[in-house]
């Protein structure tokens, strides 16, 4: 898609490296926010490949590669023409080519270079329907180390390549009061913010769906992914609930990244909160307040928004992995194979390292708690679904009959 209508700064002491050799570009790298922008023609001629554009028809050689045809006025990469240079985004530009990006703050550089995997994603069918969830993922603490952005990709190239379309939930701004950070990745320039902003675009590619876990999972001086931010003492009137939803909806459309569902921090939601967040969304991805079951349940207010529970809970650390596998084990026909996962978990078992040539490599430990599961889940029969393909007429998972008088209670009158 062209996007002629951006306002793009300058970004002077960025250093982009391919292969090992410095790319020296005639005209400048560009910056939307967070989303990095390069000539394509520059880069391609620079990088050893030829490149031809025909009005909005673009052919691209490397040898030994085949070729590719784009038409940038009906793709999905991001494009944007400056000075009468065409431009693409750094992201898509190592969509298209294969490349691998490796960050380095200190030196302002990002180092490029041609990924030798040939990532296949094998769908596997079986018969349940299992769904995972990779829990409090945002611009802060771990998730804006480069290491451990890197390492987050590597999972999401392990998911891929094993056929499990896996959820993200995202907390849009990251706060900590008493260290004074507020880090809005829509607003606020960093390096650091780019990566993860590069990060996220990536696990999209990689099969991910990305959804809103609250706006900053975190109320007064508690520090995001650890405070709570909906309950029946914070935020529970109307005017809080919308500014708070409407504020994250706002924040992933600026940064033109796709939500597919909610997600209340630590499920402290009250049932008016959900009845307020369904009208936003057709999938909370919670238990439907009242009904703390082990199936997905359709809303009984508009008869549309599913809500879909975790009845396996989650991996309190790597040393709960064993309760997990057991629960798992132990699951009953009609439960819904449906977990969380926090990534970081599985860092520990991935080594990043430089092979022949400074090739970037990486090593990943089938060991690691993410594998077992996966393969405790595939054991148990378990097909891999993202929630935005679930069918309603599967017989593969029930969903739970919900009594109309239920509404009728006093409890729950002003829900109506």
């Amino acid at each position: 898609m062209l996007c002629d209508k951006r306002i793009f700064l300058v970004e002077d002491d960025l250093k982009i490296n391919f292969e090992g050799k410095s790319i020296k570009f005639n005209t400048s790298i560009y910056k939307n926010i967070n989303r990095y922008f390069m000539p394509i023609l520059e880069f391609v001629n620079q990088t050893g490949g030829k490149i031809n554009i025909n009005g909005s028809k673009i052919d691209i050689k490397f040898k030994e590669k085949s070729s590719i045809c784009i038409d940038y006025c009906i793709s999905d990469y991001k494009f944007t023409v400056i000075n009468s240079a065409l431009y693409i985004s750094l992201f898509d530009m190592c969509r298209i080519l294969s490349i691998r990006s490796k960050w380095d703050y200190s030196r302002s550089t990002i180092s490029l270079y041609w990924d030798k995997i040939n990532y296949r994603n094998c769908k596997n069918i079986y018969g349940r329907v299992g769904l995972i969830r990779f829990e409090d993922i945002t611009a802060g603490g771990e998730y804006l180390d480069s290491d451990n952005l890197e390492k987050l990709r590597v999972v999401a190239d392990y998911m891929y390549s094993a056929g499990i379309p896996f959820h993200i939930a995202w907390i849009p701004r990251f706060v900590d009061p008493q260290n004074g950070i507020d880090n809005d990745i829509s607003k606020d320039y960093s390096m650091p913010n780019a990566n993860f902003l590069f990060t996220m675009e990536y696990l999209l590619n990689r099969n991910g769906t990305i959804g809103l876990h609250g706006y900053t999972h975190q109320y007064g001086d508690e520090v995001s992914a650890v405070g709570t931010e909906f309950s029946d003492e914070r935020n529970n009137d109307e005017k809080s609930i919308r500014k708070r939803v409407e504020a994250a909806i706002n924040t992933a459309k600026k940064l033109e990244l796709p939500v597919k569902f909610f997600e209340t921090p630590h499920y402290a939601a009250t049932a008016f909160q959900q009845s307020i967040f369904e009208q936003y969304f057709d999938i909370i991805y919670e238990p439907f307040v009242g009904i703390w079951g082990d199936r997905i349940v359709k809303s009984p207010r508009n008869y549309r928004t599913l809500y879909i529970p975790t009845p396996l809970g989650y991996v309190e650390e790597k040393d709960g992995i064993g309760k997990m596998i057991n629960r798992i084990n132990n699951l009953g026909e009609a439960t819904l194979a449906s977990l969380f996962y926090h990534p970081y978990i599985d860092f520990e078992y991935i080594t990043l390292k430089i092979g022949i040539s400074r090739y970037k490599l990486s090593g990943y430990s089938e060991n690691s708690p993410l594998h077992q599961i996966a393969k405790a889940l595939y054991y148990k029969g378990g097909d891999f679904t993202k929630i935005t393909d679930l069918n309603l007429n599967s017989k593969k998972y029930e969903f739970k009959k919900l009594f109309y008088s239920f509404l009728n209670s006093h409890k729950y009158s002003k829900l109506r």
